[in-house]
């Protein structure tokens, strides 16, 4: 929706002619039989969008509705702007008359906004306090944008929260914010977890961030056509070639941390075949592949738990991601055995958390039970309220500023082992991502120093999956998933579950994973 100078200079007349011409074509289009329906449905789609949206977006919701026949995508949308443009100037020819336009068109930079106006009598925003609402949002999604490592959708929705709303609107849902947040920003786009992130992200980061190349199987590979198909299902916006060559992933796989190997008959990349020089790689691989390289070791006359054990001990120098794989009847005390064999410190997570989570209740003159009815509605339901929200993110950062500050206190070489940590797990997504990125950044080591490791021991179930097996935003390569009992754990250990995993992640936090199901 170019203005009227940019038109006369592309045309080569004057700004008058062209706006003379202009209002004769409005005058036509309002008198058309079809433009009072397109006008009643922009009315009805920023109603139901917060009152104000940007121009593009009101022109695919109607090329949803009424279709825009076959043409090349960019010709598509500029019919549908036009129709739009068509929409609002008619509206716009209502003012001074006894219908009031109900909507305006307002410009924020290079951004066009439609917005709706405010009735007489009512509380609702002026379309101006709506544009500038849209533009702060956008320039706020843009920082968070450029934030690395990428914040989680938690930070994001209340980071956007925080931008103050005009007086009179009504709050926007959490999916609305985040796409006109990202919508109006100049290089953001919004992902379908509501994660904010760059329009020019890297093929390579975004493997790294979505972990799209993890779990490949060696029996099956993946092909590029599912590879990118992952990627774009997590940051549907990311600049990929229309056919990229197996050379251009291979890179950035590899610049990913994902060494995987293209077969150029089979058209697959494929993990690497194990070697003995492979033994200390950080390839990302499934459970089943890694205990099929224990028993080649095995039967070649390596003792496959002494290679298990050099692997978590090269890992916890090193760095990287290792889980070993577990019998849950050994889970219990896999925790005591890791910390020590390999004398690191241990922490309780779930008993500090919540130390501090009541110590918080007390502080604000909560009384505990009301924080289990909470947690019990939370178990129930499995939407985390915002009242029990609140308290959870106010109580991870507080945790997350406590083992920052017990690592500091143990020493530079030390390496903190966090067991016992479901409420992590538990509540993820209401702080337990963000503070595993905060400890993650306040406690990287310098790079003269070897990198310290968390290590992770989790169930098998979905929560644990969040901690031990989801990329959690930070800047630590993939690793690797070893299955076999080895000599961790102690013979005739009790515990219950068929399956657990021991994860070692890329910084210095040791976590050890084995009461997913606890609450406060």
């Amino acid at each position: 929706m170019a203005t009227a100078d940019c038109h006369a200079k592309h045309l080569g007349n004057s700004q008058a002619t062209v706006s003379r011409h202009h209002v004769a074509a409005i005058e036509e289009w309002a008198a058309t039989d079809w433009i009072p329906q397109i006008r009643d449905e922009l009315v009805q789609v920023l109603a139901q969008s917060g009152r104000v949206m940007k121009v593009q977006e009101a022109a695919a919701e109607l090329r949803v509705r009424h279709g825009a026949g076959d043409d090349t995508p960019g010709r598509t949308l500029a019919k549908a702007m036009a129709v739009v443009r068509a929409a609002a100037d008619a509206e716009a020819l209502q003012r001074g008359t006894e219908h009031d336009p109900r909507l305006e068109v307002l410009r924020r930079g290079t951004r066009v906004l439609l917005a709706l106006d405010s009735l007489p009598g009512t509380d609702d925003p002026t379309p101006q306090e709506l544009a500038d609402y849209a533009a702060a949002l956008g320039a706020e999604a843009d920082r968070l944008a450029d934030e690395d490592p990428l914040p989680g959708r938690a930070t994001v929705v209340r980071t956007l929260r925080e931008v103050a709303a005009p007086s009179g609107m009504t709050p926007l849902a959490d999916t609305r914010l985040v796409s006109l947040a990202a919508v109006v920003a100049r290089h953001a786009s919004a992902s379908p977890r509501l994660e904010i992130y760059p329009k020019a992200l890297g093929l390579a980061r975004a493997l790294r961030i979505s972990q799209a190349a993890a779990g490949v199987r060696r029996e099956t590979g993946i092909s590029i056509s599912e590879l990118v198909a992952r990627v774009k299902a997590r940051f549907p916006t990311v600049p990929v070639p229309d056919a990229p060559t197996h050379i251009e992933i291979e890179d950035a796989l590899k610049e990913a941390g994902f060494p995987l190997e293209y077969d150029p008959v089979r058209r697959r990349f494929f993990p690497p075949v194990a070697e003995g020089a492979r033994w200390s790689s950080s390839t990302f691989t499934r459970t089943s592949v890694l205990v099929a390289e224990a028993r080649t070791a095995a039967a070649a006359g390596r003792d496959s738990q002494a290679v298990l054990r050099s692997r978590l001990t090269t890992s916890a120098e090193r760095g990287g991601f290792l889980a070993l794989t577990l019998k849950g009847a050994n889970l219990p005390d896999a925790a005591a055995a890791v910390a020590a064999d390999f004398g690191v410190v241990p922490v309780d997570f779930n008993k500090e958390f919540l130390h501090i989570f009541r110590a918080l209740a007390d502080e604000l003159n909560t009384d505990w039970s009301k924080v289990l009815r909470a947690d019990s509605a939370f178990t129930g339901s499995g939407e985390l309220k915002p009242g029990l929200r609140s308290y959870v993110q106010r109580v991870t950062g507080r945790m997350s500023e406590r083992l920052v500050g017990m690592a500091e206190e143990a020493g530079p070489r030390t390496v903190l082992f966090v067991h016992n940590a479901g409420l992590l797990a538990r509540y993820f997504d209401g702080g337990g991502h963000d503070l595993l990125v905060t400890v993650q950044q306040g406690g990287a080591p310098p790079r003269t120093e070897p990198a310290r490791s968390v290590v992770a021991v989790s169930d098998g179930g979905p929560e644990a999956d969040a901690v031990a097996g989801r990329p959690h935003g930070g800047s630590g390569r993939p690793g690797d998933r070893v299955g076999g009992a080895g000599h961790l754990v102690p013979e005739g250990a009790q515990g219950c579950g068929n399956r657990r995993s021991l994860s070692l992640l890329p910084t210095w936090l040791y976590s050890a994973l084995h009461s997913t199901q606890c609450r406060p």
